[in-house]
């Protein structure tokens, strides 16, 4: 199941600023795909394409890591929900992994953490979206 696994890390700290897309293979070897420029005026939009690309590769989960993200407003739990709306009506799963304390925070108040699965590291979420059943598989 790993080969349908996609992971976006959010380098969104100043000097770092940039999205960095990987593909897991069927190994669980992780493999840089693409690197995206960040700007903070379109993150809907650019994480939107980020997953579109994923899906015509063929990888059904996302995992966003979010470990370089040192806060997050409204704008950007907004964005969540709907790119969690996009790889569900995809018939994938969206598992967020290693939200700093002051996100992970700003989920629980939003009542979000209801809605995503939220991992302390990407191991674990990766393990998590293996157990799952292949997709489309009877």
């Amino acid at each position: 199941m790993s080969g349908s696994i996609h992971l976006i890390s959010v380098l969104g700290i100043i000097g770092k600023s940039e999205y960095v897309s990987y593909d897991f293979d069927d190994s669980g070897v992780r493999a840089e795909v693409r690197r995206y420029p960040f700007d903070p005026q379109a993150i809907p939009t650019d994480l939107n394409d980020i997953i579109e690309e994923g899906f015509t590769r063929d990888k059904m989960h996302v995992i966003l890591d979010l470990g370089n993200i040192p806060w997050m407003n409204s704008k950007g739990l907004g964005t969540l929900v709907m790119l969690f709306h996009v790889v569900k009506d995809r018939g994938g799963e969206l598992v967020l992994a290693k939200p700093v304390p002051e996100v992970a925070k700003l989920i629980e108040t939003a009542h979000l953490e209801t809605v995503f699965r939220i991992f302390p590291s990407l191991t674990e979420a990766r393990e998590h979206l293996n157990s799952l059943p292949v997709p489309g598989a009877d």
